[in-house]
Protein backbone atom coordinates (compact mmCIF):
# COMPACT_ATOMS: atom_id res chain seq x y z
CA UNK A 1 0.00 0.00 0.00
CA UNK A 2 2.57 2.54 1.05
CA UNK A 3 4.76 1.92 -2.01
CA UNK A 4 1.87 2.56 -4.37
CA UNK A 5 0.69 5.57 -2.39
CA UNK A 6 4.22 6.96 -2.41
CA UNK A 7 4.25 6.63 -6.19
CA UNK A 8 0.92 8.45 -6.31
CA UNK A 9 2.23 11.23 -4.12
CA UNK A 10 5.37 11.68 -6.21
CA UNK A 11 3.34 11.74 -9.40
CA UNK A 12 0.93 14.30 -7.98
CA UNK A 13 3.73 16.49 -6.70
CA UNK A 14 5.96 16.30 -9.73
CA UNK A 15 3.61 16.74 -12.67
CA UNK A 16 1.83 19.97 -13.58
CA UNK A 17 -1.03 18.20 -15.35
CA UNK A 18 -3.73 16.02 -13.86
CA UNK A 19 -4.06 13.01 -16.14
CA UNK A 20 -0.62 11.48 -15.65
CA UNK A 21 -0.82 11.89 -11.89
CA UNK A 22 -3.94 9.77 -11.73
CA UNK A 23 -3.20 7.17 -14.39
CA UNK A 24 0.25 6.47 -12.90
CA UNK A 25 -1.58 4.44 -10.25
CA UNK A 26 -2.95 2.08 -12.89
CA UNK A 27 -1.17 -1.05 -14.02
CA UNK A 28 0.57 -0.65 -17.40
CA UNK A 29 -1.87 -1.47 -20.15
CA UNK A 30 -4.95 -1.29 -17.92
CA UNK A 31 -6.93 0.90 -20.29
CA UNK A 32 -10.13 0.81 -18.23
CA UNK A 33 -8.35 2.06 -15.11
CA UNK A 34 -6.49 4.76 -17.04
CA UNK A 35 -9.69 5.99 -18.69
CA UNK A 36 -11.48 6.12 -15.33
CA UNK A 37 -8.56 7.89 -13.63
CA UNK A 38 -8.41 10.52 -16.35
CA UNK A 39 -12.18 10.99 -16.43
CA UNK A 40 -12.25 9.87 -20.07
CA UNK A 41 -14.26 6.66 -19.81
CA UNK A 42 -16.60 7.84 -22.58
CA UNK A 43 -20.31 7.08 -22.54
CA UNK A 44 -21.76 5.74 -19.33
CA UNK A 45 -22.85 2.11 -19.33
CA UNK A 46 -26.56 1.56 -19.76
CA UNK A 47 -28.65 0.67 -16.74
CA UNK A 48 -29.46 -2.98 -16.32
CA UNK A 49 -27.38 -5.78 -17.73
CA UNK A 50 -25.69 -8.73 -16.13
CA UNK A 51 -24.32 -8.43 -12.61
CA UNK A 52 -20.67 -9.28 -12.13
CA UNK A 53 -18.60 -9.62 -8.95
CA UNK A 54 -16.71 -6.41 -8.16
CA UNK A 55 -14.27 -6.31 -5.26
CA UNK A 56 -14.66 -3.08 -3.29
CA UNK A 57 -12.60 -2.94 -0.14
CA UNK A 58 -12.92 -6.31 1.60
CA UNK A 59 -16.29 -7.25 0.10
CA UNK A 60 -17.53 -8.60 -3.20
CA UNK A 61 -20.51 -6.70 -4.58
CA UNK A 62 -22.62 -8.09 -7.42
CA UNK A 63 -23.01 -5.09 -9.72
CA UNK A 64 -23.99 -4.24 -13.26
CA UNK A 65 -21.44 -2.12 -15.19
CA UNK A 66 -23.56 0.98 -14.50
CA UNK A 67 -23.68 0.22 -10.77
CA UNK A 68 -19.93 -0.47 -10.65
CA UNK A 69 -19.27 2.95 -12.23
CA UNK A 70 -21.58 4.58 -9.69
CA UNK A 71 -19.99 2.94 -6.65
CA UNK A 72 -16.46 3.81 -7.79
CA UNK A 73 -17.52 7.41 -8.36
CA UNK A 74 -18.91 7.58 -4.83
CA UNK A 75 -15.61 6.26 -3.44
CA UNK A 76 -13.49 8.69 -5.45
CA UNK A 77 -15.65 11.73 -4.69
CA UNK A 78 -15.76 10.89 -0.98
CA UNK A 79 -11.99 10.51 -0.67
CA UNK A 80 -11.39 13.68 -2.66
CA UNK A 81 -13.97 15.72 -0.73
CA UNK A 82 -12.73 14.68 2.70
CA UNK A 83 -8.96 14.46 2.30
CA UNK A 84 -7.63 15.95 -0.94
CA UNK A 85 -5.52 18.39 1.09
CA UNK A 86 -3.84 15.50 2.92
CA UNK A 87 -2.68 13.56 -0.13
CA UNK A 88 -3.22 10.11 -1.69
CA UNK A 89 -2.84 7.94 1.41
CA UNK A 90 -5.41 9.97 3.36
CA UNK A 91 -7.84 9.85 0.43
CA UNK A 92 -7.38 6.07 0.23
CA UNK A 93 -7.99 5.79 3.96
CA UNK A 94 -11.27 7.71 3.73
CA UNK A 95 -12.38 5.49 0.84
CA UNK A 96 -11.56 2.42 2.91
CA UNK A 97 -13.75 3.70 5.76
CA UNK A 98 -16.61 4.10 3.28
CA UNK A 99 -16.02 0.60 1.89
CA UNK A 100 -15.75 -0.84 5.40
CA UNK A 101 -19.02 0.74 6.45
CA UNK A 102 -20.74 -0.65 3.37
CA UNK A 103 -19.60 -4.19 4.15
CA UNK A 104 -19.87 -4.22 7.95
CA UNK A 105 -22.55 -6.05 9.90
CA UNK A 106 -23.85 -2.74 11.28
CA UNK A 107 -24.16 -1.03 7.89
CA UNK A 108 -24.75 -3.69 5.19
CA UNK A 109 -25.25 -1.69 2.01
CA UNK A 110 -23.19 -0.20 -0.83
CA UNK A 111 -20.61 2.62 -0.68
CA UNK A 112 -23.01 5.10 -2.30
CA UNK A 113 -25.72 4.39 0.27
CA UNK A 114 -23.22 4.61 3.11
CA UNK A 115 -21.95 7.93 1.77
CA UNK A 116 -25.30 9.73 1.93
CA UNK A 117 -26.57 8.12 5.14
CA UNK A 118 -27.79 10.72 7.61
CA UNK A 119 -25.11 12.50 9.67
CA UNK A 120 -22.22 10.36 8.42
CA UNK A 121 -20.02 12.13 5.85
CA UNK A 122 -20.33 15.85 6.54
CA UNK A 123 -19.55 17.26 3.06
CA UNK A 124 -22.54 15.28 1.76
CA UNK A 125 -25.00 16.12 4.52
CA UNK A 126 -24.34 19.79 5.28
CA UNK A 127 -26.63 22.44 3.87
CA UNK A 128 -25.45 23.86 0.58
CA UNK A 129 -24.61 27.54 0.70
CA UNK A 130 -25.01 29.88 -2.22
CA UNK A 131 -21.70 31.28 -3.38
CA UNK A 132 -22.01 34.91 -4.49
CA UNK A 133 -20.57 35.76 -7.87
CA UNK A 134 -17.63 38.17 -7.83
CA UNK A 135 -18.67 41.75 -8.52
CA UNK A 136 -17.81 43.03 -11.96
CA UNK A 137 -16.10 46.31 -12.49
CA UNK A 138 -18.06 48.92 -14.47
CA UNK A 139 -17.72 48.22 -18.18
CA UNK A 140 -16.06 44.85 -17.59
CA UNK A 141 -16.98 41.76 -19.62
CA UNK A 142 -16.12 39.58 -16.66
CA UNK A 143 -12.81 38.32 -18.03
CA UNK A 144 -10.81 40.77 -15.96
CA UNK A 145 -12.26 39.13 -12.85
CA UNK A 146 -11.47 35.58 -13.96
CA UNK A 147 -8.98 35.24 -11.11
CA UNK A 148 -11.88 35.52 -8.67
CA UNK A 149 -13.15 32.17 -9.97
CA UNK A 150 -10.13 30.49 -8.40
CA UNK A 151 -10.17 32.30 -5.06
CA UNK A 152 -9.60 29.42 -2.58
CA UNK A 153 -12.30 30.51 -0.16
CA UNK A 154 -14.96 31.01 -2.81
CA UNK A 155 -13.88 27.78 -4.51
CA UNK A 156 -14.25 25.82 -1.26
CA UNK A 157 -17.79 27.16 -0.81
CA UNK A 158 -18.67 26.37 -4.43
CA UNK A 159 -17.35 22.81 -4.09
CA UNK A 160 -19.28 22.34 -0.83
CA UNK A 161 -22.51 23.35 -2.56
CA UNK A 162 -21.74 21.08 -5.52
CA UNK A 163 -21.07 18.10 -3.23
CA UNK A 164 -24.41 18.61 -1.53
CA UNK A 165 -26.13 18.63 -4.91
CA UNK A 166 -24.34 15.40 -5.84
CA UNK A 167 -25.49 13.89 -2.54
CA UNK A 168 -29.10 14.46 -3.60
CA UNK A 169 -28.40 12.73 -6.92
CA UNK A 170 -26.81 9.77 -5.12
CA UNK A 171 -29.62 9.53 -2.57
CA UNK A 172 -32.14 9.41 -5.42
CA UNK A 173 -30.26 6.49 -6.99
CA UNK A 174 -28.68 8.49 -9.80
CA UNK A 175 -25.16 8.73 -11.18
CA UNK A 176 -23.09 11.51 -9.59
CA UNK A 177 -21.11 13.77 -11.89
CA UNK A 178 -17.46 14.59 -11.25
CA UNK A 179 -16.72 17.76 -9.27
CA UNK A 180 -15.65 20.67 -11.48
CA UNK A 181 -12.43 21.57 -9.73
CA UNK A 182 -10.96 24.90 -10.84
CA UNK A 183 -7.72 24.85 -8.84
CA UNK A 184 -4.85 22.80 -10.31
CA UNK A 185 -4.05 20.92 -7.06
CA UNK A 186 -7.71 19.91 -6.72
CA UNK A 187 -7.79 18.64 -10.31
CA UNK A 188 -4.62 16.62 -9.73
CA UNK A 189 -6.01 15.06 -6.57
CA UNK A 190 -9.30 14.23 -8.31
CA UNK A 191 -7.50 12.17 -10.97
CA UNK A 192 -5.49 10.46 -8.23
CA UNK A 193 -8.67 9.75 -6.24
CA UNK A 194 -10.24 8.11 -9.28
CA UNK A 195 -7.27 5.80 -9.73
CA UNK A 196 -7.35 4.86 -6.05
CA UNK A 197 -11.08 4.11 -6.20
CA UNK A 198 -10.56 1.83 -9.18
CA UNK A 199 -7.95 -0.20 -7.28
CA UNK A 200 -9.52 -0.15 -3.82
CA UNK A 201 -9.24 -3.74 -2.64
CA UNK A 202 -6.94 -5.72 -0.37
CA UNK A 203 -4.90 -7.11 -3.28
CA UNK A 204 -4.06 -3.73 -4.84
CA UNK A 205 -4.45 -1.22 -2.00
CA UNK A 206 -4.63 -2.90 1.42
CA UNK A 207 -6.58 -1.07 4.10
CA UNK A 208 -4.28 1.36 5.98
CA UNK A 209 -6.99 2.12 8.55
CA UNK A 210 -7.05 -1.41 10.07
CA UNK A 211 -10.73 -1.79 9.22
CA UNK A 212 -11.80 1.52 10.72
CA UNK A 213 -15.42 2.59 10.40
CA UNK A 214 -15.09 6.13 11.76
CA UNK A 215 -12.73 9.06 11.36
CA UNK A 216 -12.46 12.77 12.01
CA UNK A 217 -9.93 15.56 11.63
CA UNK A 218 -8.79 16.96 15.02
CA UNK A 219 -7.39 20.20 13.46
CA UNK A 220 -10.66 20.89 11.64
CA UNK A 221 -12.67 20.05 14.74
CA UNK A 222 -10.62 22.50 16.78
CA UNK A 223 -10.82 25.19 14.10
CA UNK A 224 -14.61 24.92 14.11
CA UNK A 225 -14.74 25.07 17.91
CA UNK A 226 -16.19 21.58 18.21
CA UNK A 227 -15.60 19.07 20.98
CA UNK A 228 -13.98 15.72 20.31
CA UNK A 229 -16.68 13.24 19.14
CA UNK A 230 -17.97 11.01 21.92
CA UNK A 231 -17.06 7.89 19.94
CA UNK A 232 -13.41 8.93 19.53
CA UNK A 233 -12.12 6.88 22.45
CA UNK A 234 -8.35 6.32 22.62
CA UNK A 235 -8.90 2.56 22.91
CA UNK A 236 -10.78 2.54 19.60
CA UNK A 237 -8.16 4.51 17.67
CA UNK A 238 -6.48 2.56 14.87
CA UNK A 239 -4.19 5.02 13.09
CA UNK A 240 -3.62 8.67 12.14
CA UNK A 241 -2.96 9.60 8.52
CA UNK A 242 -2.34 13.23 7.70
CA UNK A 243 -4.80 15.34 9.69
CA UNK A 244 -7.27 12.45 10.01
CA UNK A 245 -7.57 9.97 12.87
CA UNK A 246 -9.36 6.67 12.37
CA UNK A 247 -11.36 4.55 14.83
CA UNK A 248 -13.05 1.19 15.16
CA UNK A 249 -16.77 1.11 15.71
CA UNK A 250 -18.58 -1.10 18.21
CA UNK A 251 -18.54 -4.04 17.66
CA UNK A 252 -15.08 -4.34 16.14
CA UNK A 253 -15.25 -4.96 12.40
CA UNK A 254 -14.12 -8.52 11.67
CA UNK A 255 -15.13 -9.81 8.22
CA UNK A 256 -14.86 -13.58 8.26
CA UNK A 257 -14.62 -13.87 4.48
CA UNK A 258 -15.31 -11.74 1.40
CA UNK A 259 -18.98 -10.87 1.51
CA UNK A 260 -21.28 -10.84 -1.50
CA UNK A 261 -23.84 -8.06 -1.72
CA UNK A 262 -26.20 -7.19 -4.55
CA UNK A 263 -27.05 -3.57 -5.23
CA UNK A 264 -30.69 -2.89 -6.09
CA UNK A 265 -31.47 -1.40 -9.46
Amino acid sequence: MRLLVLALALAAAGLPGTADAGSSACRPGDGACIAFAEGKAGKLPKRGGERQPVMIGAAVHMLTPWQAERERRCLAIAGWAEARGDGPEAMAAVMWVLANRASSDAHPETPCKALVAAAQFEPFTQKARKVPKPARKPGSTGRANAAADTDPTAEARRIAADLRRQARVIAAGGMPSWPRARLAPDRTMLDTARAIAWNLNDDDLPDPTRRALLFYSPPVQARLGRATPAWAEPAARTVSIGDHTFFRDRPVFRPAAPQVAEAPE
